[in-house]
């Protein structure tokens, strides 16, 4: 049996965010959050532009037209500004809490698929996310 591609990255991306947010935290031993998001937001930066750099900027691809460019510039502000607010609030709380609990954005995604993308919401969908936002709560006690 093959496994698909996109489960493979998933499964990955499972991984790496698991030990990120362990070292995020292990790293607050011993610097305070602004180096430590400036740190990590430079390795960030340094990784997409050898990937970059390495497609040679996606080279056989069309240029994306303004649109696609202001979408993917808020959606990485978005996504700037969530990563921020993880870094406060690993500063601050616990990271067996504050991983579980943020790593509930899924659930949002979810919704505004089905509201704005016109996704389907099926019943395993709709008892993930209800089972998701139920172990954030469950997790926070």
């Amino acid at each position: 049996m093959r496994l698909e591609s996109w489960l493979a990255y998933s499964l990955l991306c499972v991984v790496l965010w698991g030990f990120w947010g362990f070292g995020m935290k292990l790293a607050y031993r011993g610097s305070n959050w602004v180096y430590v998001y400036f740190i990590s937001a430079i390795a960030s930066f340094s990784l997409a532009l050898t990937v970059f750099t390495l497609s040679r900027g996606g080279v056989n691809s069309p240029s994306p037209s303004w649109k696609i460019v202001l979408i993917t510039l808020v959606s990485g502000l978005c996504g700037g500004g969530g990563y921020l607010c993880f870094v406060k609030a690993l500063e601050k709380g616990e990271a067996s809490l504050v991983v579980p609990i943020t790593a509930l954005y899924p659930a949002l995604t979810v919704v505004l698929a089905i509201l704005l993308l016109g996704e389907r919401l099926t019943a395993p969908k709709m008892l993930g996310i209800l089972l998701a936002l139920a172990a954030g709560v469950l997790i926070s006690l």
